[in-house]
């Protein structure tokens, strides 16, 4: 089993370039548009600061996986929600390794920390992951593209001993 460590973004400024290539090429990428979309609001979470932040796996020193804590998702139906775990990617060939589940668990602790009491999320496909780790369906939004919105409350996480 290897053995991944999380580091903030700011940290590790070197990997900005890669993890702004997976959130494009995952997520963003689209005829006429280049990475740029995603690098210029990235750059914000070069700074050491509660929001927004990059989380990033490492295996040693190669990045394998990174999640965004912002403060809006862009769900203009619920304009009120924040902040929004958003934009976790592993790559591939570490999938079904728990790099997923570590940087959600340091994104909760992380938001946590920062204050906030709820965290949310957009879930296209990946449902039962969240719902494993806590994260409970918070509503779902039909349309064009059917999505769910998942929710955790990070004040009753944290009153569960720790093991």
């Amino acid at each position: 089993m290897a053995h991944f460590t999380i580091k903030y973004l700011h940290e590790a400024p070197h990997h900005f370039d890669i993890v702004a290539d997976w959130i494009y090429r995952q997520w963003w990428q689209k005829p006429g548009s280049t990475a740029e979309v995603v690098k210029a609001p990235l750059r914000e979470h070069l700074q050491a600061q509660p929001l927004p932040i990059t989380l990033i796996a490492l295996d040693s020193e190669k990045p394998v996986g990174a999640v965004l804590l912002i403060e809006s998702d862009g769900v203009d139906a619920l304009p009120d929600l924040k902040p929004w775990l958003a934009a976790l990617y592993v790559l591939p060939e570490y999938r079904g390794q728990g790099v997923g589940k570590l940087l959600v668990q340091g994104l909760e602790q992380h938001a946590y920390q920062a204050g906030f009491q709820d965290l949310y999320l957009v879930a296209t496909d990946r449902v039962s992951f969240y719902y494993e780790l806590g994260w409970r369906v918070h509503t779902k939004l039909v349309g064009e593209t059917g999505i769910t919105i998942m929710h955790k409350n990070l004040a009753i996480a944290s009153d569960k001993p720790a093991r």
